[in-house]
């Protein structure tokens, strides 16, 4: 179709190749709908039954999150510059970086380096104890309420003789 995205090439459709290169761009339908001037409700009743619209959606959904992603590498990378004010008057700029942006970005790529973590232990850095209340006074129950109850506690926990099943 000679100008415009490869990706957008398998849309003959006026209306759906406007409606995706909007999307591509604003990243929301409601921007898209704005943008060119077609109406939500068609791009949805696209999405039911267009397949090949589905697939070329999806990659315009891609390049939008692309733009996403560029944009937060440079807020978090180059930063943004921003006015300086004393006395109600700017008197300078500075640049400002995200460090939140950048954590994000961090933990996105490599997840098992800066992805948080929460390990729990028990005393001394042991292994965590659970104590189940049963109710049972332990010196007055016999052996066969005793096995009784030790099996509805292994159903319920799904273990046997401490070990998960």
């Amino acid at each position: 179709m000679g100008k415009g995205p490869t990706w957008l090439d398998k849309i003959r459709h006026r209306k759906k190749r406007a409606f995706l290169a909007a999307f591509a761009e604003a990243g929301t339908v409601l921007g898209a709908s704005e943008a060119s001037g077609v109406d939500r409700q068609s791009h949805y009743n696209w999405l039911r039954d267009d397949v090949l619209y589905v697939e070329v959606f999806a990659a315009a959904k891609e390049l939008s999150i692309d733009k996403l992603e560029k944009t937060a590498r440079k807020r978090a990378i180059d930063g943004v510059e921003e006015p300086v004010y004393q006395g109600g008057k700017e008197v300078g700029k500075q640049i400002k970086y995200s460090d939140t942006l950048l954590m994000f970005l961090l933990n996105g790529e490599k997840p098992q380096k800066y992805k948080q973590r929460h390990e729990m232990s028990g005393p001394g850095g042991g292994p965590m104890q659970t104590v189940v209340h049963t109710g049972i006074d332990l010196a007055t129950v016999s052996d066969t309420e005793l096995e009784k109850e030790l099996k509805k506690l292994e159903l319920l926990t799904g273990t046997t003789n401490g070990e998960t099943t």
